[in-house]
């Protein structure tokens, strides 16, 4: 039975082709014909290997055998390549050895002679077998434990207390177990090594309203090296995990807090250590000292026993779940667990509610408690005013680090791109982005305006007053009045000053005291190198008939305008300016209108320089543009309002009116509006 049972393992291999034979050159041994060819091969069986052997070789021999050879591949691998004469003796030690295949590969040769030879030579024979693989030799480390061989194959197997793995190689310990109530936990193997490449889970567990707590006692010993796990041991409940633990140091004695508990051992296929007794035991269960992170407790203890009831106080800067409630009370339950729990989140201040022209430093910040957020203005036209920096506070508030009010961004106001040296004293045309300020009114009667603020200008009265509820349009940012890329700008009110003269429409003024009006207009006016606005000049605290005498301060102003050039023109294409001073010791032009202290007389040395019809409402602005240096801030000193009726008079000059006197009335109508 056991020849018919190994027959029936065999028969694949009886029934193929010959286990052994002999591979000749044609012709052997009486020599071989020139071009004489052969070609052979052979495939081992499975779990075996084929060997070739030359007993004889007597072939031409020519330098790197390029007349008559043959060559033996194992697969596509050349082997050998041989020619000439070898002894026996030579063959059996340097070539033979070199002609095995891999376990169930093939030997193929090939044998070429070429079309003659100088002497007749024999020929080449070689012997081939098959030869059973002692895959236990080769593969030894292939099995975890035990290899058995057999004909054409082999096995493993495992010691006593392991099973063979899926991979019918590696050999892993059985060491899972469920334990109940009080006792001691040793690792298999002991009290010799425990056993390698296992992977053990021992579940522990006690009655309801009892937690564990483990103690190692006696020898700690699990494979580390150079300070790192090898073997590990990790300890684990439904809310903490314990290790992973190794080395020769026990750890320290463990309320689990827990009903019940993992624990893990897993080891590698090495090592002689022995592993650790763990002492599990039964107390009552017991709640920590801390219900929900963020919080305090009242009563404060460091443990509580089920049925206690305690109040939880969430920490300054949080509150309960994102709402405003700060407290809430929890009891402790048979479980060791606190029921209810809510959670204290930190405030959040979300983002800041400032101005659309405020934007952040750094894009999506942190916004909750104690976090700190930094602000900027949207472009370069405008400049911060108030604290840069804000924190969050516990009441969700974003609170200035300075403690001052909300930041605004405002617009710079004053300068402007364009720079040239040196004083002109004759009008001139402007460049682009030197007067950035001045805006054109072309219907319905041409006039000027100054702007002041990104959505608010100033004008003369008497160029509106006519028009208080129409809607005018305003032309920004141009030099060219003919300028089709003009910024336009819609007015949503004008003001005039109360103390104006009212008038009818058929009518001319008799008095141009309070000559200024405020225009709002209906939408932000985007700033940028063509457009910004004027600065309004500094409040003093003067008297006013020094204010009269002094408007200008003794400096050079520029006016500026789109109106006429000569006596006939009422307007101009290109805007022009041109610089004056202040004239108060002379009258400027004698008549019988009114001069009052809201007004003050200006105009050019020479004639050729002074503000003529169609200029009105626009700026006189200090210093001189063109002088001081790029930083330099022009302010709004007065605005075009009257004169003769001839421009370019040396002797009579224009009268404008005084800005500084209307500082109040400008601020509280653009609060008000």
């Amino acid at each position: 039975m056991i020849v018919i049972f190994v027959c029936v393992l065999l028969v694949q291999v009886c029934g193929s082709v010959p286990l052994a034979g002999w591979v000749q050159s044609p012709g052997y041994p009486f020599g071989y014909d020139p071009h004489a060819t052969l070609t052979w091969k052979h495939c081992a069986a499975p779990g075996h290997t084929l060997m070739l052997s030359f007993f004889h070789l007597d072939l031409e021999d020519s330098e790197q055998c390029e007349n008559d050879v043959v060559k033996v591949f194992a697969g596509n691998v050349l082997l050998t390549k041989l020619c000439g004469r070898m002894s026996a003796q030579h063959l059996l030690s340097s070539v033979n050895p070199l002609l095995r295949s891999s376990s169930g590969g093939c030997l193929s040769l090939s044998f070429e002679a070429d079309f003659s030879n100088p002497e007749r030579h024999t020929g080449f024979r070689a012997f081939y077998k098959e030869q059973d693989v002692d895959e236990c030799w080769v593969h030894e480390p292939e099995c975890s434990h035990f290899c058995h061989n057999y004909i054409g194959g082999y096995t493993c197997s495992c010691k006593p207390g392991y099973y063979l793995s899926e991979d019918q190689h590696t050999c892993s310990a059985n060491c899972t177990e469920e334990l109940f109530g009080e006792g001691v936990l040793t690792p298999v193997g002991s009290p010799g090594p425990y056993l390698e490449n296992s992977f053990c889970t021992y579940t522990l567990a006690v009655q309801e309203g009892q937690q564990l707590v483990l103690s190692f006692v006696g020898e700690f010993d699990v494979e580390s090296r150079d300070g790192q796990c090898i073997d590990t041991l990790t300890i684990k409940t439904d809310s903490a995990v314990f290790g992973p633990f190794c080395g020769q140091t026990a750890p320290p004695k463990i309320s689990t807090g827990a009903q019940r508990v993992q624990i893990f051992f897993h080891t590698d296929q090495g090592g002689t250590n022995t592993g650790f007794t763990l002492s599990y035991r039964a107390k009552p269960m017991q709640c920590p000292g801390n219900v929900t992170a963020n919080s305090i407790l009242a009563p404060q203890r460091s443990q509580y026993t089920p049925g206690d009831t305690v109040t939880v106080q969430c920490v300054t800067g949080h509150s309960l779940e994102s709402t405003l409630q700060q407290t809430f009370e929890s009891t402790c339950q048979k479980s060791g667990r606190w029921s209810p729990v809510r959670y204290c989140e930190p405030i959040d201040c979300g983002p800041p509610n400032f101005s659309d022209l405020i934007v952040l430093t750094e894009e999506d910040p942190v916004t909750t408690y104690n976090h700190n957020i930094s602000v900027k203005c949207l472009s370069e036209y405008y400049e911060l005013i108030g604290d840069a920096n804000f924190i969050c506070d516990a009441s969700g508030t974003w609170v200035s680090e300075k403690a001052q009010t909300k930041p605004l961004c405002l617009p710079v106001c004053g300068k402007n791109t364009a720079f040239s040296s040196g004083r002109i004293f004759g009008g001139r045309k402007a460049q682009p982005e030197e007067l950035p300020w001045h805006l054109l009114i072309k219907e319905p009667q041409r006039g000027g305006a100054s702007l002041i603020s990104d959505q608010w200008a100033v004008t003369a009265a008497h160029v509106v007053d006519r028009y208080e509820s129409d809607t005018l349009i305003f032309y920004g940012g141009i030099t060219d009045g003919m300028d089709r890329n003009a910024v336009l700008m819609e007015s949503e009110k004008i003001i005039i000053h109360p103390g104006f003269e009212k008038r009818k429409p058929e009518q001319d003024h008799t008095n141009y005291d309070n000559d200024i009006a405020l225009v709002k207009m209906s939408a932000r006016v985007s700033l940028g190198p063509n457009i910004r606005p004027v600065c309004l000049p500094n409040k003093t605290n003067s008297l006013p008939e020094q204010t009269a005498r002094l408007s200008m301060e003794g400096k050079m102003g520029t006016i500026s305008g789109f109106g006429g050039r000569s006596e006939t023109l009422t307007k101009a294409r290109y805007l022009q300016y041109g610089h004056v001073i202040e004239y108060s010791e002379v009258p400027c032009f004698p008549n019988n209108l009114k001069v009052t202290d809201n007004m003050f007389c200006a105009g050019g040395k020479s004639k050729e320089v002074d503000s003529c019809k169609g200029d009105s409402g626009g700026p006189l602005v200090v210093p001189a543009v063109g002088s001081g240096s790029p930083n330099t801030r022009h302010q709004l000193k007065g605005i075009v309002s009257w004169g003769p009726s001839i421009c370019g008079n040396e002797h009579n000059k224009g009268y404008y009116t005084k800005v500084e006197n209307y500082l109040d009335w400008i601020m509280e109508t653009m609060q008000k509006n």
